[in-house]
């Protein structure tokens, strides 16, 4: 059984780079906006732990390119009799983050898919943004076709209600773990956190709505767009997150009808995804409706 135990409380930028970040403000708004932008879309690369890798050795692994964005990713598959369903890891995780739920969903014969989003995990280059995990999402929806639930945490749970709602696809179930709200305000967190000018900022987020093709403003937030959402919801999000407040999976909440949630305590972030009361709502939630059973 999992223990309580602190979260980890997220990026922590060095003082060194913050002088320097202060430093490129003063002379150069614009370079400091690409270095600033630089960090912002690097995701950290952690080892992958021995737990993870008895589910990555008993996956079938392929290359996907992905056309909207001209990036390949790494593709894992778990087969099995049953539904299909779809795995979408956070911002600097990989598909075998979500190893325990992906275990339970191979005992329950469900056909499981999981992607390392560009930059990520095994797959290549070395930045990558939201919009490109929504793409990722976009394209093996099409390619696969028949996903009847999408399981997303962190960043991944962003992508996918996006990618249901704005998209209006016709998924059955979804499940979000640990989502975060508003891309517009994860944005100025992250000016706040390294100190930067208002300049800077608006610099930064006129880039990367034009790049992105994705306007970065208050409308971009979830409690708004998931409105859309034809699926079944079910929201996951711990009262101890330190890195993303369950704030923002309960106004997410009490802005959708078709919703259910479950809060838990001194899980985190991260530790959710490895639960055994948390997999079994999950289960139940996709057993709910008779196409998620397994006969």
């Amino acid at each position: 059984m999992d223990k309580p135990r602190r979260d980890h409380r997220g990026l922590i930028i060095p003082k060194t780079i913050i002088f320097s970040i202060k430093i490129l403000d003063f002379i150069s708004p614009y370079i400091c906006m690409r270095f600033a932008g630089y960090l912002w879309t690097k995701p950290l690369k952690y080892k992958i732990p021995k737990r993870e890798i008895p589910i990555i050795k008993s996956s079938k692994i392929s290359t996907v390119k992905i056309k909207e964005i001209g990036k390949e990713i790494k593709l894992y598959r778990w087969k099995g009799k049953g539904p299909k369903i779809l795995l979408v890891h956070g911002w600097s995780g990989r598909a075998t983050s979500m190893y325990f739920i992906i275990q339970k969903l191979i005992e329950n014969n469900y056909d499981v898919y999981s992607f390392d989003a560009p930059a990520h995990g095994n797959s290549p280059t070395s930045t990558s943004n939201i919009p490109e995990f929504i793409a990722c999402i976009k394209e093996l929806s099409s390619s696969i076709k028949s996903f009847r639930a999408i399981i997303g945490h962190s960043g991944g749970a962003f992508a996918s209600i996006y990618y249901t709602s704005v998209y209006k696809n016709k998924l059955k179930k979804l499940v979000l773990i640990s989502p975060f709200n508003s891309v517009y305000e994860l944005f100025h967190g992250f000016f706040k956190q390294i100190n930067v000018s208002k300049k800077v900022g608006d610099l930064m987020i006129s880039f990367y709505s034009k790049k992105t093709g994705i306007m970065i403003d208050e409308d971009l937030s979830a409690h708004k767009f998931a409105k859309l959402s034809k699926s079944e919801i079910l929201i996951i999000h711990d009262e101890n997150d330190k890195e993303i407040s369950i704030e923002n999976s309960k106004l997410i909440k009490s802005n959708i009808k078709n919703i259910q949630s479950y809060f838990t305590k001194d899980l985190g972030h991260r530790r959710i995804l490895r639960n055994e009361s948390v997999t079994k709502k999950i289960l139940d939630f996709l057993k709910e409706d008779m196409s998620l059973r397994i006969s």
